[in-house]
């Protein structure tokens, strides 16, 4: 009982890492990440609805995903 209190405040903290890291995005960033990975849209959908290109999804993705891996590290370094 007493290591599932554990691995639950854990996923807690976890969740609130990740909350914090999502806040951290830039705008632009954040707002493809969500579409992408939350909403599950495709590239195109996405660059359709925020008027962009393609390409320039890909790039807001990548830069998304750098950022978040960086910030999570930080937050989490007990998960490396």
């Amino acid at each position: 009982m007493k290591a599932q209190g554990i691995e639950a405040l854990g996923a807690l903290f976890d969740r609130a890492a990740v909350s914090e890291a999502l806040d951290r995005l830039e705008q632009s960033h954040r707002e493809v990440f969500v579409r992408a990975y939350c909403l599950r849209w495709t590239t195109r959908r996405i660059a359709a609805d925020l008027n962009i290109t393609e390409p320039v999804v890909k790039c807001r993705l990548h830069h998304a995903l750098h950022a978040l891996r960086r910030d999570l590290d930080y937050l989490l370094p007990h998960r490396r």
